[in-house]
């Protein structure tokens, strides 16, 4: 199909003649910057990405850098796409969010309206691009107009999803019930959410998931386990094919920290009664770092527990120096970037088993044996009492780039 020229400020292209690739090519679908847009980059350096159609990308050359107040977009873009053919709506995009503000839509709401704004652009856009036997990847929760235009074009449907669907919900939920003295902003998905998104899980041919716990709450969907594929996360540093070793630290003392969303569903609520548990222990040093769904008050009377509120993105890896050991008492995720990113910081995790496979017990941290504040309190303990006994790998091999890709165009 052919389409009238594409807008030049909106445009990424080298130029804007229709792309013929082999049957191989893949198109993928990104609304933000999820994973510092490893799948792209992952086809891109396989030499199948055909394009990347995002919401907002922001090159060296952007006005978006421009503009001051606009800072906050500035990550939409990654050098190892330099080359890529992207095409995006910056422009559209603030105007769109501009427009969610002055209706005030908030929370579900918004989130509907944006990922509804963006499947409308990327809608238009597929269907400028020619007949071929391609390969479609969208993330889950943007793509249930979208995969019925791509079946009927009789390419190939990839859903990545982000985290593990209604059980997760119904998991944060009954965490909620548990914690009902606790004042949280958490509210669950409106009904249409969740039919849109298995409109998107019966039309995808594929779905990828970035842990077995997820495909295993996907199993509870009634999804059958033929069409769901795991993948890790990628995340590499510029430490990348060199020993990670555990900075040694004041083992008279621990300092953990929790970086994340602040909520019930990573485990704050029983991280805390941990804390509570080790009032007496001094040793024992909490701070907690992000954004946060619950009042303050929850910790405010715990002495060892600190809150030092969001941090930006320049600010994540000092705060990993600072900190022997990095805790994730998580009930439901879909992987968890965060304990890649101390890993790589040369710190060790204490996880919860329903996250990313990242942690291998007694290597490079600890698996909780269950997340009952007992058990979290004194995983903490033996922390601070047995670091040395940790035995460290080369973790930033095992989520590389080229893995992913492999893994990819296997599908």
């Amino acid at each position: 199909m052919s389409g009238p020229p594409l807008a030049t400020r909106d445009s990424h292209f080298a130029n804007d003649s229709i792309l013929e690739l082999d049957s191989r090519s893949w198109i993928v679908s990104q609304l933000g910057a999820r994973e510092h847009f490893a799948i792209p980059r992952a086809l891109l350096a396989a030499g199948r990405l055909d394009r990347l159609i995002t919401d907002v990308w922001c090159p060296p050359s952007s006005w978006l850098r421009k503009v001051g107040a606009l800072d906050r977009w500035h990550d939409r873009y990654h050098g190892d796409l330099a080359d890529a053919a992207v095409k995006a709506w910056p422009a559209s995009f603030v105007r769109e969010e501009l427009s969610a503000r002055r209706k005030r839509l908030r929370g579900w709401d918004r989130i509907r309206h944006r990922n509804q704004w963006f499947q409308n652009r990327v809608a238009i856009e597929l269907q400028r691009i020619a007949d071929s036997d391609r390969r479609f990847f969208s993330y889950s929760y943007t793509a249930s107009r979208l995969l019925p235009l791509c079946r009927d074009r009789g390419w190939t449907n990839v859903i990545g999803q982000i985290d593990p669907g209604p059980e997760e919900e119904r998991i944060v939920a009954a965490e909620h019930e548990r914690y009902s003295h606790v004042t949280s902003s958490w509210r669950p998905a409106p009904t249409a959410y969740w039919d849109d998104w298995r409109g998107e899980v019966e039309t995808a041919d594929q779905i990828v998931v970035n842990s077995p716990w997820s495909a295993q709450c996907l199993a509870t969907e009634g999804i059958e386990e033929a069409k769901v594929r795991v993948i890790p996360l990628v995340f590499q540093t510029a430490r990348h094919g060199t020993d990670i070793h555990p900075i040694p630290r004041n083992q008279e003392s621990l300092d953990v920290l929790f970086l994340g969303q602040i909520n019930l569903r990573k485990g704050i609520g029983r991280l805390i009664d941990a804390m509570r548990l080790l009032k007496d222990d001094s040793r024992i040093q909490l701070t907690l770092a992000g954004p946060t769904e619950v009042d303050t008050s929850l910790w405010a009377d715990l002495p060892h527990v600190s809150w030092i509120g969001p941090l930006r993105r320049s600010e994540v890896m000092d705060i990993y120096g600072q900190s022997d050991v990095f805790i994730l008492p998580t009930l439901s995720d879909g992987y968890a970037l965060t304990q890649l990113e101390a890993l790589a910081a040369g710190v060790p995790v204490i996880a919860s088993r329903r996250c990313g496979e990242a942690v291998t017990h007694g290597e490079n941290g600890w698996l909780l044996k269950d997340l009952e504040p007992a058990s979290i309190a004194a995983a903490m303990v033996h922390a601070c009492e047995q670091r040395d006994e940790l035995k460290w790998g080369n973790a930033s091999r095992t989520f590389g780039i080229e893995q992913l890709a492999e893994r990819l165009i296997k599908i």
